[in-house]
């Protein structure tokens, strides 16, 4: 007799109110969705047949596990090195020059309540689902998997286009530096930089990164901690030494006529990007000692310390050179060389170049995990799944290298930014609305009203802020943004109450 057969995984049926059977699941590897309650009855509705359910169980149990070796102080690093980047080097200066002068400082405290903001989303939802996958796992037990599989093509532009973004800024850092600050004439930008938008160091940073993180675990997580908090120490002297070059008639006038209020919200919405990474922490859950306690804790600490560092330094930014010549490129260092510290110009320079591959490093660790967990639901192939024997995904890291490595050497930044941007906007929003889903539940009278609404909030959200950070008309700014704000907090409401 013919086994019976299985349904789409597109269509079936997602897993609710996981909350209520937590104690059913495990706190180990957990690197699939499918093994948080793989015996209670949630996901034994999820299986057509009890042939499948035991099928799906030894598939489970025959995969290595990878064990939890990952401290409150690895996670902690771990969510700084890949969150601290190009937020601090490049986007303050950006922002003080061309959207908000001084007031850059109101735009990153924006920008970090709404960090604040999701960053209590993930750290309550990652003490329920203490399993690897960040927001794909939460899409999967709140949605069902064709969200879930969204939610992971949206995490690979997170972090595997993250990747090849920040490998290509830095290979363009590379070569300027070698040539301005080592004083090497035009030779690096004719061997380094050969046009046609192609980027040599690009694949060099990449396929640096993908050695390290192939030669093992312990070995890729040494070099992110000694690189993490030199990097933290780097961004303290930068902004201990502007503090230092304070001058207060620089912070005149705070918010520019040109600029405007408009501008502070647009400068937020740019200085957004710079917060993100901390959700990492949850991809690395499953490897993570006592991770329904460290992992809330560890996005907690991480916010809240880029948060300090951020806003501090572009204090100090901002006050030690006039907004107007603040150089987009490189704006701490032309700040000090403004200043006539050529020598803090030059460690800032060279400390930038070293360590902002700390982020293609640590995006390089993370992506296969994602997709180890993907394909342990049999979403991806099993190429995906494999470990060596040290428990290292290796064929998954070496996959991702070579994707990364072909992104980042022929691909423009600014479209590569660009999918990033969508892919965390999509990737935030899944998480916000799969802890409303679990957390709530529709009245009896209209079992789909919850998901009605958590469906119309998010554009209500997006529409709100498009309207304020680019609508210049104050009055079509008011009516319009009324309009949206009072619907979005009318939704809110209503989910709420």
């Amino acid at each position: 007799m013919s086994s019976p057969r299985r349904r789409s995984p597109w269509i079936r049926k997602p897993v609710w109110a996981l909350d209520q059977h937590e104690n059913s699941m495990p706190l180990g590897d957990v690197g699939s969705t499918t093994s948080l309650d793989l015996t209670g009855p949630l996901l034994a509705d999820h299986l057509e047949s009890s042939f499948e359910q035991e099928s799906l169980q030894q598939q489970q149990q025959q995969q290595p596990k990878m064990e939890p070796h990952l401290s409150l102080f690895d996670l902690i690093t771990l969510g700084i090195g890949i969150t601290i980047g190009s937020g601090i080097f490049v986007l303050s200066a950006v922002i003080a020059h061309k959207y908000a002068g001084p007031a850059t400082v109101l735009s990153w405290s924006l920008s970090g309540f709404a960090a604040f903001l999701s960053a209590f989303c993930y750290a309550e939802i990652s003490g329920r689902i203490p399993s690897s996958g960040s927001s794909y796992a939460y899409a999967f037990a709140s949605m069902g998997e064709l969200p879930a599989f969204v939610t992971a093509a949206c995490l690979t532009l997170e972090y595997l286009v993250t990747g090849a973004a920040v490998a290509r800024s830095w290979g363009d850092k590379f070569v300027s530096w070698v040539s301005v600050e080592l004083h090497a004439g035009q030779w690096p930008h004719t061997y380094l930089d050969p046009g046609y938008d192609i980027k040599p160091m690009a694949t060099i940073i990449v396929l640096i990164s993908t050695a390290i993180v192939c030669s093992g675990v312990k070995e890729s997580k040494a070099v992110t901690t000694v690189m993490t908090w030199t990097k933290v120490a780097l961004v303290s002297f930068m902004s201990i030494g502007g503090l230092i070059l304070f001058k207060p008639a620089n912070m005149t006038p705070f918010i520019p006529p040109q600029f405007g209020v408009n501008g502070v919200f647009l400068g937020a919405t740019k200085s957004f990007f710079g917060y993100m990474g901390y959700d990492a922490i949850c991809c690395v859950a499953g490897e993570a000692k006592n991770a329904r306690k460290n992992v809330p804790i560890a996005i907690m600490v991480t916010v809240s310390l880029v948060s300090v560092l951020y806003i501090t330094a572009t204090v100090a930014l901002t006050g030690m050179q006039p907004y107007q010549q603040i150089s987009p490129v490189d704006g701490f260092a032309g700040a000090f060389r403004y200043n006539k510290w050529d020598w803090a110009a030059q460690i800032t320079s060279a400390g930038e170049v070293a360590l902002l591959p700390l982020v293609v490093l640590a995006s390089m660790m993370i992506q296969p995990r994602v997709q180890r967990v993907v394909a342990l639901d049999g979403l991806l192939p099993p190429l995906f799944r494999d470990l060596n024997k040290h428990h290292n995904p290796v064929k998954g890291i070496l996959t991702c290298g070579a994707i990364m490595a072909t992104l980042a050497t022929f691909c423009q930044f600014s479209n590569l930014n660009d999918f990033v941007s969508c892919g965390y906007l999509f990737s935030f929003s899944t998480t916000n609305s799969a802890l409303l889903l679990m957390t709530y539940e529709s009245p009896a009278y209209s079992p789909k009203l919850l998901q009605f609404l958590s469906a119309i909030f998010h554009p209500l959200a997006l529409g709100t802020a498009m309207i304020v950070t680019h609508v210049k008309d104050p009055l079509l700014c008011a009516v319009f943004g009324s309009i949206f704000g009072l619907s979005t907090l009318a939704v809110t409401l209503t989910i709420y109450w």
